[in-house]
């Protein structure tokens, strides 16, 4: 069994990476800490709230965190999700979150913990990770495994040309992980856009009869007709069946400074140097078998 912290930031995608999550035996969840993003910070932490509870684990921590990039600039949102940040499909005032700051909180088990016995799953903006890591130099280090989605490699953004929404939402923060010598497993917009969602499948979620099923296809129906991929089900797919994804090793720098290539993330494939902090960055993945996964792991949820 693996243990798993999920920092995040629904967003419906990360609700359908929050409901695999939550369905999985094979994994032990540990707590879920949220940044700005998709909405702000107030909101994804609401959110996350919201959807453990649906899922059946109101026993779940919750840790809102960063409010802001690094950079102290407002939050970079955007309203794909819709102003709630889940379509309207939960309404609601949630229930209370922890007093602990997302990022101390990732600190605190990191510590805890003994070194290589946590994944660290990071579907947002990654300011809590940097801020974890100024902290704590080296507290990335301790987790098994850091997989993120963010970035895009071969291909071009979907915010900007050059970048992707979660690189681009926090470049600073982005830079700062990818050089933190962490066990880095990245899923970026590459191989995210080869996880789609047919609409026949969408309505294959809305059949089933459980609450979870119901509220899933009722956010999918909304997201899909903008941006049919699950991105941010990836790397929790990948932590249950890693051999639905391929991967190749590379080196990633993510350029911080504002401009026309803010959050772009410069890739050398096949390091020569084997010394040099490297990375596993995916290019490929069996979508059939992913989206048989997740509406697996969705029918067993409350």
């Amino acid at each position: 069994m693996s243990t798993v912290i999920i920092d995040c930031d629904p967003g419906i995608d990360d609700a359908l990476a929050l409901f695999l999550a939550a369905g999985s035996v094979e994994l032990d969840l540990l707590a879920i800490t949220t940044t700005a993003g998709n909405r702000p910070a107030a909101i994804t932490a609401g959110n996350a709230r919201k959807l453990m509870d649906l899922a059946g684990r109101p026993d779940l921590a919750v840790h809102a965190g960063a409010e802001h990039p690094l950079s102290g600039q407002p939050a970079r949102c955007n309203l794909v999700h819709g102003e709630d940040g889940l379509g309207g499909v939960l309404p609601g005032t949630p229930a209370a979150l922890e007093s602990e700051h997302g990022a101390l909180a990732l600190v605190r088990h990191l510590q805890q913990a003994p070194a290589g016995s946590i994944d660290l799953v990071a579907i947002g903006p990654l300011t809590n990770l940097a801020l974890a890591e100024l902290l704590v130099p080296g507290i990335l280090r301790r987790s098994r495994r850091l997989s993120i989605m963010g970035g895009a490699l071969r291909v071009p953004g979907n915010i900007t040309p050059a970048a992707e929404f979660n690189f681009y939402a926090d470049p600073l923060a982005a830079d700062l992980v990818m050089r933190s010598g962490a066990a880095i497993h990245l899923y970026p917009l590459d191989v995210t856009h080869q996880a789609v969602m047919s609409p026949a499948w969408i309505e294959t979620t809305g059949c089933l009869a459980n609450r979870c099923g119901q509220a899933a296809a009722a956010m999918l129906r909304q997201y899909a007709a903008m941006d049919p991929l699950l991105h941010d089900v990836c790397p929790v797919a990948a932590l249950l069946q890693p051999a639905l994804f391929g991967e190749q090793l590379c080196r990633v720098e993510v350029d911080w400074r504002p401009g026309l290539t803010e959050g772009y993330a410069l890739t050398q494939f096949d390091p020569p140097d084997a010394s040099a902090s490297f990375i596993r960055a995916a290019t490929s993945v069996d979508n059939d078998g992913l989206l048989a996964l997740v509406l697996e792991k969705l029918s067993g949820l409350p």
